[in-house]
């Protein structure tokens, strides 16, 4: 892969900053990619898909908490939580506490709940195909906030005017510009983050019961719009037989998401070397607004699949999907909160790679062809039917056969600029998912191996080890 083709991508997410949900960047990105897919020959597929739009604020005057007058530092807005317009809403701090607050304490007042971020059994939630190699325990914000998120509808009901979240057990400087959560629907209840010596000063202001005043002058565009755009490379032997490689757009940092630089590579090698089976290309547009392109349980290709059943499903005139790759968050190196010195930055290792393979099959083709982070094997993550991190999932839970890559760094939805990807790294694992990609076109469908279904029981059991691992407090 040419390096100078890398840098200059990384250069470009760079200019343009956050790529958020249909916001003017992101439009540019597709609009690059679309270009980068005509120059290779191919017919481009564009998908509009429409939305409402939540817009963070940029004005400083537009996002802003004062605490008995005094000014106290925001780490973020919560996406999609809500909005106060300009005037805000003021009242008197009430603090929550415990897992399942009591929102009607803080009827017309402003509440403020703890987040801790604690590390939980990543093993729980992501298995191993190597018993011997499992996950342990890890952090990552995005987790607590996503559960302290699903109590502000209810805050709603209880008539609050306004939280703020106060993050323990994470540095300010990480928690600082973290678009978390990013699943939930829009809650109609503005809400921001905390951190560091500031969530100190509210939570003790809370205690005291003082006054604040919560600025989230965040504007909310209904009929706003996002495109997914596609191609596909007609297969030379087996056109009926596809091979889905997906990656997503819209992204808070370089590494979230640069996987069109791995889409557009793969892309060019196939046109190169024409397939034996027919690849379909696919930049999802929406996986940082999930409730707008699905109901259901699924990421932003899930739209893609149903709305485009031709190219998968092996029905009557229909094609059929025999495997898949997940291209995201390349070359992503490790950043951590220092537990001697607090501070938080790089510490110059990679962060582990999460691999997914969906079938023993794929797993041993992994081993075979995937050069990554380290020397030797790398650990291989197997999905379950409740969670398969990433584009992926889609393809799992239509039980299409894949291989995905989907590394989660702390600061993966970080809207902070970093030095975050590896050039090197990045190569690598593109060069890893050409060798993947040439040997799924030749080898037998069969071999791809099979997804069992997802039996209630199937997911009973997952979501029972999930629980499990959350609770356990030695993270086994």
């Amino acid at each position: 892969m040419d390096r100078a083709v890398v840098i200059a991508e990384l250069d470009l997410l760079t200019k343009l900053g956050p790529r958020l949900t249909g916001s003017p960047e992101h439009e540019r990105l597709v609009d690059h990619v679309a270009g980068q897919f005509a120059d290779l020959g191919v017919e481009v597929h564009e998908d509009v898909l429409g939305f409402t739009r939540w817009d963070l604020p940029t004005a400083p005057e537009d996002l802003r908490l004062t605490v008995a007058g005094r000014p106290v530092e925001i780490s973020s807005a919560f996406p999609y939580s809500g909005t106060t317009g300009a005037a805000g809403v003021q009242g008197q701090l009430r603090r929550l506490r415990g897992p399942l607050p009591r929102w009607s304490s803080a009827r017309e007042g402003i509440a403020v709940v703890e987040v801790r971020n604690r590390e939980l059994s990543f093993g729980a939630v992501v298995g191993s195909w190597d018993p011997d190699n499992p996950w342990g325990r890890l952090a990552n914000p995005l987790i607590p906030a996503t559960l302290a998120g699903l109590g502000l509808k209810r805050a709603r009901s209880a008539g609050v005017r306004g939280v703020v979240f106060a993050w323990r057990g994470i540095s300010a400087a990480n928690a600082r510009g973290q678009y978390v959560p990013f699943t939930l629907p829009y809650l109609d209840m503005p809400a921001v983050f905390v951190a560091g010596d500031a969530a100190d000063a509210v939570l003790a202001a809370a205690d005291r019961g003082e006054r604040a005043e919560l600025v989230l002058n965040a504007a909310v565009t209904p009929n706003a719009t996002m495109r997914t755009v596609w191609a596909a490379v007609e297969g030379t032997r087996r056109p009926e037989e596809t091979v889905l490689v997906v990656t997503h757009s819209d992204g808070t940092n370089v590494a979230e998401e640069n996987g069109h630089i791995g889409l557009v590579d793969l892309a060019r090698d196939v046109v190169a070397r024409p397939p034996e089976r027919t690849v379909v290309f696919v930049l999802a547009a929406g996986h940082l607004r999930i409730p707008a392109v699905t109901s259901g349980h699924g990421q932003a290709m899930s739209r893609w699949l149903d709305d485009h059943p031709e190219w998968w499903a092996g029905g009557p005139g229909q094609r059929r999907a025999v495997a898949g790759l997940g291209v995201e968050h390349l070359g992503a190196v490790e950043y951590r909160d220092d537990p001697d010195t607090g501070a938080y930055g790089p510490t110059g290792n990679a962060d582990p790679e999460v691999l997914y393979a969906s079938t023993p099959e794929l797993r041993m083709l992994v081993d075979l062809e995937w050069r990554g982070a380290l020397p030797g094997p790398t650990r291989v993550s197997a999905p379950n039917p409740v969670i398969q991190f990433g584009e992926g999932q889609p393809l799992y839970l239509k039980r299409i056969p894949n291989i995905a890559l989907v590394t989660a760094p702390q600061y993966l939805l970080s809207l902070e600029p970093g030095d975050y990807v590896d050039v090197d790294l990045l190569q690598r694992q593109v060069d890893s998912f050409r060798r993947l990609l040439r040997r799924i076109d030749t080898l037998p469908a069969s071999s791809m191996g099979a997804i069992p279904a997802h039996t209630p029981a199937r997911k009973i059991a997952a979501v029972g080890k999930i629980l499990a691992g959350i609770v356990d407090p030695r993270g086994r």
